[in-house]
């Protein structure tokens, strides 16, 4: 078994260019991400999708996997990883994330 840990962001329409490959906020969800979680220990996954609402707003959804719950937990309470995302929910519609943790069945 795995855990997943996925934190959803939303951006309006208008923030569309900020959101592309190499703007601060690209290396704040994908590069710096990676490079926190590919650091720590129990890493298996990471990555982000990007999709569009009704509204035009932009749907963020980064996720990492991890062996045990004590090695996710460590990743979420890196000092860098809370910058990053603390930065991501300031630029985000109504200065909101949301975190859930999942437990994978194989």
């Amino acid at each position: 078994m795995a855990y997943v840990r996925t934190i959803h962001y939303t951006f309006p329409y208008s923030e569309i260019l900020r959101l592309q490959n190499g703007t601060d906020l690209w290396l704040r969800l994908v590069s710096a991400q990676k490079l926190i979680a590919q650091e720590s220990s129990g890493m298996l996954n990471t990555g982000v999708w990007m999709s569009q609402n009704a509204d035009g707003s932009l749907h963020v959804l980064s996720y990492t996997e991890w062996y045990t719950l004590e090695d996710l937990q460590s990743f979420a309470s890196d000092p860098d990883v809370k910058h990053h995302e603390t930065a991501l929910a300031a630029e985000a519609v109504a200065g909101s994330s949301s975190v859930e943790v999942f437990e994978t069945l194989s």
